[in-house]
């Protein structure tokens, strides 16, 4: 039995290479995806990821879950470090930063008043 997805042809059972095969295919149109502007990155993204379920759905659960397993584990061996946006990032400003910028705008509200009752 021959399952199809965005074009790839899948033997049952399951086999790893044809699953990291489309994954790497998902990351490239996602790639190409990205220059142009015509393109919906999200609405992309979520017809790409119906079809991937649709597809799943026809699985039995165990194979459904190795399926997923060895996809996402592909797709996030392959992803690009963004250096611009580090995971470590995420954690938010600390809060000695936003007390020198609180310290900061009360001196220039202070400095204000005062220049304006002084004169």
């Amino acid at each position: 039995m021959t399952n199809t997805i965005d074009g790839f042809n899948f033997d049952l059972p399951l086999r790893a290479e044809q699953i990291i095969e489309l994954a790497h295919h998902h990351r490239k149109k996602l790639d190409e995806a990205v220059f142009h502007q015509e393109i919906h990155l999200g609405e992309y993204c979520l017809a790409q990821r119906k079809r991937v379920h649709d597809f799943t759905s026809t699985l039995d659960p165990q194979q459904r879950e190795e399926f997923y397993r060895i996809y996402n584990g592909e797709l996030i061996s392959i992803a690009d470090d963004d250096e611009l946006h580090p995971a470590d990032a995420e954690k938010g400003v600390s809060i000695f930063a936003i007390f020198i910028v609180l310290a900061i705008v009360a001196g220039i509200i202070l400095y204000t008043v005062f220049r304006a009752l002084m004169t």
